[in-house]
């Protein structure tokens, strides 16, 4: 009962852009601002589609709500634009968290919370702008 306790208390902190050793910069992006849909499943709790979306669909993840859905954070899916105009860090962390939803399954969300904090460091230090922006 203690660690579900914990869990939310980290779940509550994470949402609010927070983890629970530092506080992010005030001007940092929360989850709820870069990725809306995915912060609100995450609370209500995910259904079997949700699973199979962060496990096997990079452009419709939580990594690809934040690039607008349009799969640019891929390089489009071609692997050479990458460097170009996609994100090799936000593929690499949009890849943890499938395998995460896929070995987990329905208990996936508290095995996300830390790659979620770091995809929001690296968001917030790297693309904060996309997000201003309206996504890309």
């Amino acid at each position: 009962m203690i660690n579900i306790k914990a869990d939310v208390l980290y779940y509550k902190l994470m949402l609010q852009g927070h983890e629970l050793d530092k506080e992010l910069p005030r001007s940092a992006l929360s989850f709820e601002q870069i990725c809306p849909t995915w912060e609100r499943k995450l609370r209500t709790g995910l259904d079997q589609q949700d699973l199979r979306t962060l496990g096997h669909d990079s452009k419709y993840c939580i990594v690809g709500e934040a690039w607008g859905y349009n799969g640019r954070h891929a390089g489009y899916y071609i692997a050479p634009l990458i460097p170009l105009i996609g994100c090799w860090r936000c593929v690499k962390l949009g890849r943890e968290m499938g395998k995460i939803a896929r070995l987990h399954g329905q208990s996936c969300t508290s095995y996300l919370y830390p790659v979620i904090i770091q995809f929001l460091e690296h968001w917030n230090k790297k693309h904060k702008d996309i997000t201003k922006k309206g996504h890309v």
